[in-house]
């Protein structure tokens, strides 16, 4: 896992994809418009309780969230502590957990958290317990090999 600020992202070096990635992302005005092998995902909805959420996982793409506006929570959480409630779904890459939340990250505007394959994760976490917010964010699927 990696949090930092996007004006930062040329200090990773993670693969090949990764690199086409960065190049695609200083050359693009639109970051919701990146052309494949890269999946861009626009996303805008209200953060919640954690207690209404499900772990995720994938295996063949590295997830990267990138906060437009607003701010998160990311809750983190160990194997050990998740079991599966469904088979892992290889056409969409995902298989969803239950169970403890180990830690939480606070991901805000302008920063990007990057999840390798094999941690699990639930994003929408509200930054306040006592209020939602909104977040728009972009998440980028980046293939592991």
């Amino acid at each position: 896992m990696i949090k930092d600020k996007l004006v930062n992202i040329d200090k990773y070096k993670i693969n090949d994809a990764f690199e086409r990635f960065k190049k695609i992302m200083s050359e693009s005005k639109n970051l919701d418009e990146i052309e494949a092998p890269f999946k861009a995902i626009p996303l805008e909805y209200e953060t919640k309780s954690f207690d209404v959420s499900k772990f995720e996982n994938h295996q063949k793409y590295i997830d990267i969230h990138y906060i437009i506006s607003g701010s998160e929570q990311i809750g983190l959480a160990r194997f050990d502590d998740i079991k599966p409630n469904m088979e892992y779904n290889e056409q969409n890459d995902y298989q969803l957990f239950d169970g403890a939340l180990n830690e939480t990250i606070e991901l805000k505007e302008g920063e990007f958290l990057i999840l390798f394959e094999h941690e699990p994760h639930v994003a929408g976490g509200k930054v306040n317990e006592f209020s939602s917010s909104v977040v728009k964010k972009i998440v980028y699927k980046i293939p592991v090999n």
